[in-house]
């Protein structure tokens, strides 16, 4: 699994994890499918564990399965978290 933080994504989660784990699960919606980047104590069941220095990362098999070369980065703007992947082709928002 080759799945990266950037420099300011790594800084962030050191602080907002607080002994909790970043957790992405592959979802589907109305817009298709995309990944719910979440905080969780503890992983799932069957969940991939991946850790990037002082970040756990849990992965659901869907996720782990699809997030080779992906990089987890942090959008000051929003004040929150953005998942590029290689392999994604559009972004769909819906609401």
């Amino acid at each position: 699994m080759n799945i990266s933080l950037s420099p300011d994504a790594a800084e962030h989660l050191r602080n907002d994890l607080s002994g909790r784990m970043l957790r992405i699960a592959f979802t589907t919606g109305c817009g298709g499918s995309g990944y719910r980047l979440s905080y969780a104590s503890e992983p799932n069941e069957g969940d991939l564990l991946v850790t990037l220095g002082n970040v756990t990362i849990a992965l659901d098999d869907m996720a782990a399965s699809k997030l080779d070369g992906a990089v987890i980065r942090y959008d000051e703007d929003e004040d929150g978290y953005l998942l590029d992947h290689p392999d994604a082709v559009t972004a769909v928002w819906c609401g």
